[in-house]
């Protein structure tokens, strides 16, 4: 991964730095298995289909949200309203629990080289909450923003927009305490297809078997898009997943549209150790 720039804005002024994911001291550190997958689609189970399945929508072991399919994504935008999170009921304390959200470009089996994204990770150690923004050009591994303060409550505006099929600019703004950071990444590998746009939460049970908190809910709010011939849109006619953490049973996160550049994801429970 070649990182060109982070531009980190307050309130109060300006700086600029370069900031990679080392742990630091006031937040536990995310194993280091943590990473973005492509999405797992679960074969056959439309026709295992839980009583409590929504209509319309297909499942999967680690995305849920809305997919859109087409060509010539460029950007993707919305903005997610943070959660308060706690352990599920009987969860170990001491174990790891965490989910993320975030919007992207590519990543459905019709573009399975690369993803761009940025986001929000959200997991509990210790019953202690910790917000993480990060950003990927998958599959080169996430880049946290050490110095961006997220607190539950907050409303964070996330962008990624592709400039070109090998660099794209990340952008993610907390609109309560004014911080934006934009990152820029060149000369990338694979190259992007833009075949997709998606706004998505994620579960990291299935592929790092790190168990899903309890998020409550998350909304995801002006959500738009745009493609290279300026084509522009909300999640109107997007695919809506789910996720369950395995063939049968019943789903985990499920989501719903509220309108056409917005939707709501909830907690359904999970495997916990």
């Amino acid at each position: 991964m070649k990182l060109t720039a982070i531009l980190h804005t307050a309130l109060l002024g300006s700086a600029a730095a370069i900031s990679s994911f080392t742990g630091p001291s006031n937040k536990p550190s995310l194993p280091a298995v943590r990473r973005s997958r492509l999405t797992d689609r679960l074969n056959g189970v439309s026709s295992q289909a839980a009583p409590d399945d929504l209509p319309g929508v297909t499942y999967s072991k680690n995305w849920a949200g809305a997919i859109l399919t087409g060509i010539g994504y460029r950007s993707v935008t919305a903005t997610i309203h943070v959660p308060s999170i706690r352990l599920p009921p009987g969860a170990q304390s001491d174990v790891l629990h965490a989910v993320s959200a975030w919007v992207g470009i590519d990543g459905e089996h019709a573009c399975p080289n690369a993803i761009l994204q940025v986001g929000v990770d959200m997991y509990m150690n210790h019953s202690d909450p910790a917000y993480w923004a990060w950003f990927e050009w998958y599959p080169s591994r996430s880049t946290y923003l050490t110095d961006f303060s997220i607190s539950a409550g907050d409303s964070i505006t996330l962008n990624v927009s592709a400039t070109s099929l090998s660099s794209a600019t990340f952008a993610i703004t907390n609109h309560n305490t004014g911080q934006t950071d934009i990152a820029t990444l060149n000369d990338q590998a694979p190259l992007m297809c833009g075949f997709n746009a998606e706004w998505i939460v994620e579960d990291f049970w299935d592929t790092d078997g790190v168990p899903l908190v309890d998020f409550g809910s998350v909304a995801f709010t002006g959500a738009m898009f745009s493609t290279d011939l300026g084509i522009g849109g909300g999640m109107e006619g997007a695919k809506m997943d789910g996720i369950k953490e395995g063939l049968v049973g019943d789903p985990v996160i499920e989501c719903e549209k509220l309108g056409g550049d917005a939707m709501s994801c909830s907690y359904k429970g999970g495997k916990h150790p």
